[in-house]
């Protein structure tokens, strides 16, 4: 007999803690270009201390305006209130509660503004995840998945476990929260391949179809080369009962990331350029788009003039902290983005003049130690970052791959491998097309050592169809 009863235990645990500086250091280090400067548009809209430099070339008002990052509180001098009464009525209404995290707070806002007549998917599913996570914690893993690794198809291309690592956190707490988000809108989002996409989709739409999911789960690739006799014979069905099952599939979506307008591949723009000087390949920041950030000194000044409380006070203090903190980790992020942009050059000197043939093996652990950085860090910095290189546009993350040893013992980038497996099936006979075993006999010769199942690997990763698939007949 099972006996139960209540008990208080002490236990020890390890848990994450960010707080609001770092979370927004480390989801600012993420943003891409044009994130950024949409997030950044945002934070000048929510936070009344903060504005933008003027340019140099734009007109400048006659009256000058003291400095204000001199002094921590910026209240002794005059101020005309009712020039801005306004405005600070509205800001100060809208952030009195600072009971919350203001920093996921504002990313949450911001990425639920983000949802126009063309909603991104991206920004659909923070929406969604903002309202269905209860912890900070929670929420930061989930943007993680949704920014680093939902793709425009809606399926998740990530690895649990590095995810789990680079955020220091359990597996299981990053496989709940995929599971959490595979439950969002569009059905089907968050699935690792097509078959889970599909089934996900079924167990919404046709709960109670058994046969459905059998035909998805054991006889996908038979339907898409139209063996419905073969089917109907694995599943003791009719041919008629496979043709209607498959006009219920065809009502199903293999790509709900599709639903929606895509993410801003059009407005890729490469935020490093390099450029060679004196010999050396010299890498310096290349986006104007994002505005110098400013504190607003009017703004400085309008405790001392209004007789604010103490709480309100304390609320402007808070406002203008969080303008600087802002501001140092664009700096940071700035900073960062050169110093692994520029140890990347360093690495691939070869590929900047010569191309991919000659890309060196490269991996996040060497970059992070050169420059003195945790590799997530670098990770978050290389991922949705373009370069402008000699050979043109890539994003950062490209220069990274494993090695294969050659003959003469060097180490051989997997990507200059794979270039030469596209050559040489551009420039085999159509008609007799070379296996893979053929292929990876010719890289040997060639001095690189790799096995068959790694060519047949490198050339799906190249999108290269089979040998069967590639032959054309006379």
């Amino acid at each position: 007999m099972m006996h139960m009863e209540h008990r208080l235990v002490q236990t020890q645990r390890q848990q994450l803690i960010l707080t609001q500086k770092m979370q927004q250091a480390l989801h600012i280090l993420q943003l891409n270009g044009v994130e950024l400067e949409q997030f950044v548009q945002q934070e000048l809209e929510a936070n009344p201390f903060l504005e933008q430099k003027q340019k140099a070339t734009e007109q400048v008002p006659t009256k000058e305006a003291p400095a204000s990052n001199n002094s921590e509180d910026g209240f002794d001098e005059p101020f005309d209130l009712d020039a801005h009464n306004d405005k600070w009525d509205i800001r100060h209404k809208e952030g009195r509660d600072l009971s919350h995290n203001a920093d996921l707070h504002a990313r949450r806002q911001f990425y639920e503004d983000s949802i126009t007549q063309e909603t991104s998917l991206r920004a659909h599913l923070l929406s969604q995840l903002a309202i269905m996570t209860k912890t900070d914690q929670e929420y930061l893993i989930g943007e993680r998945i949704i920014i680093g690794d939902i793709d425009p198809r809606g399926y998740f291309i990530g690895n649990e476990a590095e995810i789990a690592e680079e955020l220091s956190v359990p597996e299981q707490d990053v496989d709940r929260i995929l599971h959490k988000i595979q439950r969002f809108e569009p059905t089907g989002v968050g699935a690792h391949d097509v078959v889970e996409c599909l089934l996900l989709q079924i167990q919404a739409e046709f709960p109670d179809n058994d046969q459905l999911v059998v035909l998805v789960s054991e006889h996908l690739d038979d339907l898409k080369n139209r063996q419905i006799p073969k089917i109907a014979k694995a599943m003791k069905i009719s041919p008629e009962d496979v043709e209607n099952l498959k006009k219920l599939l065809a009502t199903l979506n293999p790509w709900p990331g599709h639903l929606y307008s895509s993410e801003p591949p059009l407005y890729i723009a490469a935020e490093v350029v390099v450029e060679k000087v004196e010999g050396e390949y010299i890498v310096r920041l290349a986006d104007e788009r994002l505005p110098d950030l400013n504190i607003n000194s009017d703004y400085h000044k309008v405790v001392k003039k209004s007789g604010l409380t103490k709480d309100d006070k304390d609320y402007v203090r808070s406002k203008i902290e969080a303008a600087k903190w802002l501001q140092r980790n664009i700096e940071q992020r700035q900073e960062t983005i050169l110093k692994v942009s520029q140890a990347i050059v360093n690495v691939q000197r070869e590929f900047l003049e010569k191309g991919v043939e000659y890309m060196k093996p490269l991996t996040l652990q060497v970059i992070a130690d050169e420059i003195g950085v945790h590799e997530s860090t670098v990770a978050r910095t290389t991922r949705g970052k373009y370069i402008q290189t000699p050979q043109g546009l890539f994003e950062l993350k490209y220069f990274f791959s494993s090695g294969v040893t050659t003959d003469s013992g060097d180490n051989q980038s997997s990507k200059s491998v794979q270039f030469r497996i596209q050559k040489i099936v551009e420039e085999e006979d159509p008609y007799k097309p070379l296996s893979d075993q053929k292929i990876a006999d010719l890289l040997k010769k060639e001095g690189t050592n790799v096995a068959r199942r790694t060519v047949t690997k490198y050339r799906e990763a190249l999108n290269i169809p089979a040998t069967t698939k590639r032959k054309q007949y006379k």
